[in-house]
């Protein structure tokens, strides 16, 4: 899975404490399918996705969508943004800088050392978003 497997890393150790506070947690990986079977008219959707730029390894970032044009490369860029946004009153993407993208089994080791920086860092872009960060992101 390598470093593009980073988010399931992260979603998975802050999956209970999100939970806890009523927030609905997915691990979809790319199945688009069940993605639109779960989307409810209104939601506050947020996407976790691992991205890679000219940014250090391990930094998290939150975005919107930008239906016109691509906003950074995600590892997994492909998302019908236009139709989602059909159906969610919001959307919001936070991205997790990788060192790579690589066939192996498990995260970089620059990754796995910020692991647990990295999972409080989007525990935190999480309840911006919720309690502050809707408009002003």
């Amino acid at each position: 899975m390598g470093d593009d497997g980073v988010s399931i890393e992260v979603l998975k150790r802050i999956k209970k404490e999100l939970q806890g506070n009523q927030i609905e947690v997915f691990i979809l990986e790319t199945d688009l399918n069940f993605l639109f079977s779960i989307l409810k008219e209104d939601d506050l959707a947020i996407f976790v996705d691992a991205m890679i730029s000219s940014e250090n390894a391990g930094e998290v970032k939150i975005f919107r969508p930008d239906l016109s044009e691509e906003n950074e490369c995600f590892c997994h860029a492909y998302f019908p943004w236009d139709a989602i946004s059909k159906i969610c009153k919001e959307i919001f993407i936070i991205g997790i800088e990788i060192e790579d993208i690589d066939f192996r089994i498990g995260l970089s080791e620059k990754l796995q050392d910020k692991i647990e920086c990295i999972a409080n860092d989007v525990l935190n872009s999480i309840e911006y978003i919720l309690t502050k960060g809707e408009n002003k992101v």
